[in-house]
Order: C-alpha cells, then sequence, then structure tokens
C-alpha cells in the first residue's frame, strides 16, 4: 500500500511530539550520494533474451535511506521503465486517495464510540483531530499506523516509493502504476461496514499496545539490514492473522494483490521493456511473493540485494 499523505501541525513542535521530517538540503543529499549503502531487496529477472529488476521498499523510511545505494542504482539506471503500486504524482490517484468517506460511515463512526478514539490517537500522535477526520475510518486508522512510526525516525516523508518516482520524473523514464487506487481503498475499507470495523479495531489495539509500532520498527530493521530470511518468515512473526478477518486482509493485501501484479509485470517485460519495479517489500515475501510467482512462469531470478558475501 501506498504511503499516508504526510502532515504537518504545529502541535508538531511540542517537546513529547516527533519532530517534524527534516528536508534535504544540497549537501545533505551529496553527503548521502558519497555515503549510500543498499538497502532493502533486489532481485534481477530474465527471460526473452533481456532483464528487469524486482525491488522491495518501504513505505515508510529514515532520513539515511532517501538516497538508493549504488547497487539499487544501477539497476535502475539500466531500466527504460519504472513500475510502482500507484503513481502518487497522478491527478486521479490522489483524488481517489483521498475521497471522503460517506456520510453514513461518518456518522456510524461516531455512533459507535470509534471517532472518539481515532481522535484521541490523532491527539496522542500530536496531529489535527481534523487532520484525517473525512477519510474511511479504516484508512485513517492505517494512516495512524504508519504515522506512529515518526517516534522511531520512521517517516511517510521519506517512503522509497515516492523519492524513486522522484528519480524516474528526474531522468524522463516512463512510470506505470501496477494497480489503481480504486482497489487500493476497497482493500482497505473492506467489503462490509462490519469488515471495516474490526479492521479498525484490530489497528487501534495495536496502537494502544504499542504492538504496532513494535512491527514497524522490525520490518524497518529488516529491510536496513536487507535480511531476507526474516523477509521470508514474515507471517511466522508478524502477528497481523490473529482472526479471521486478519488472515483474509493479509491475504488479499498480499497474495492476491501479488498474482495481479506478476501477471502486470510479465506483460511489460514481454513487451520488450527492462522494468525495474519497486513495490513494498512484503510483497516479495515468499512462495506468493513476486520473485517465486515469477521464477514460476519461467523466469530466471537471481538475488542482487542482499548480495552475495565474498569468497
Amino acid at each position: 500500500m501506498v504511503a499516508p499523505t504526510t502532515l504537518s501541525s504545529p502541535l508538531a513542535q511540542h517537546s513529547a511530539c516527533p519532530a517534524p521530517a527534516r528536508v534535504p538540503t544540497p549537501a545533505d543529499i551529496m553527503q548521502l550520494l558519497k555515503s549510500g549503502t543498499d538497502h532493502g531487496f533486489l532481485w534481477k529477472i530474465s527471460k526473452n533474451g533481456h532483464e528487469s529488476w524486482l525491488y522491495g521498499t518501504m513505505h515508510i523510511a529514515r532520513f539515511e535511506w532517501l538516497i538508493p545505494g549504488p547497487l539499487t542504482r544501477q539497476a535502475f539506471k539500466a531500466s527504460t521503465m519504472v513500475a510502482v503500486e500507484l503513481v502518487l504524482s497522478d491527478p486521479q490517484t490522489l483524488a481517489v486517495l483521498q475521497r471522503p468517506a460517506s456520510n453514513e460511515r461518518l456518522q456510524h463512526l461516531l455512533e459507535t464510540g470509534r471517532r472518539q478514539k481515532l481522535d484521541a490517537e490523532a491527539q496522542k500522535q500530536c496531529l489535527p483531530a481534523q487532520a484525517l477526520q473525512k477519510l474511511p475510518g479504516s484508512i485513517e486508522a492505517a494512516s495512524l499506523m504508519a504515522l506512529s512510526g515518526r517516534a522511531d525516525g520512521l517517516y511517510p516523508d521519506y517512503a522509497i516509493d515516492a523519492i524513486l518516482q522522484t528519480f524516474a520524473k528526474a531522468a524522463h523514464k516512463p512510470l506505470v502504476a501496477l494497480e489503481t487506487a480504486e482497489a487500493q481503498v476497497s482493500l482497505l475499507t473492506g467489503k462490509t461496514q462490519t469488515e471495516e470495523d474490526e479492521l479498525i479495531d484490530s489497528a487501534l489495539q495495536d496502537l494502544n499496545s504499542s504492538t504496532g509500532q513494535a512491527e514497524l520498527t522490525k520490518l524497518a530493521a529488516m529491510w536496513g539490514n536487507s535480511d531476507l530470511a526474516k523477509l521470508n518468515s514474515y507471517r511466522d512473526w508478524c502477528q497481523c492473522e490473529r482472526t479471521p478477518t486478519e488472515a483474509r486482509q493479509i491475504k488479499a493485501m498480499l497474495d492476491d494483490r501479488n498474482v495481479l501484479m506478476a501477471e502486470q509485470i510479465e506483460h511489460l517485460h514481454e513487451s520488450g521493456q527492462s522494468v525495474f519495479v519497486a513495490v513494498g517489500a512484503l510483497h516479495m515475501s515468499g512462495p506468493m511473493g513476486l520473485p517465486a510467482l515469477l521464477q514460476k512462469a519461467g523466469y530466471s531470478v537471481q538475488t542482487v540485494l542482499p548480495a552475495a558475501a565474498p569468497l
């Protein structure tokens, strides 16, 4: 899923609040380029005589991860096209992602007490209560979960996907979406009001117990260290399938989407493009991850990152 809209607020200046995201200066960029280290997960895939790349990203990240490392930059430079979950600069995509919830659903949040709980969490995170109030409750809850990572230095402002989209535009590479905003919003809001309620309750439970923030920190460490074993065992430690609704949601969010994304990647590759695919790292995990699915489809798949240890 894409990163939530970044937010700034006077409340964020309070000493108990996360520091505002730091805006990199030209000197910062030069230093990051000089000291840039590869993070995340990268595969080279080959079929029909040419190559494409799969890069597992983070939708929230640390300032020091802003500039991709040399292996990632090399693969990006060799590509002719960049494919992402959603093109975040597309006005129609943004309009769908920021579309208000229906009056009925907003009223339901009030009547069930969930509105008050979401507002309390927003206040705890130093956000103005109205910042996310008009979004569907489950999207607001997911955004609050992502924003909770700021306490550990993880910011949506530094989302790797968004950075790579900026790079693609600067390099004049075609930028294509593998999914639609409508499909993502539909997944995040659930098929029924009951499903959405359960998604909100699960997120609030994680926020109140700090379970969600702890998992974000684990994910960030996994990504920062390119820990492939940790990635492939994600469902063993994620605490993300505790209920039937959560299990259905994780299947829909990862497995089902991966099948459709793999089909889109195949179509782009077989059209003759060398595609740099940049999607959330969890889409690369396990037997239903994109590397495994494309290998089953006849692609040669080579792990580039984590890099093999020198002999």
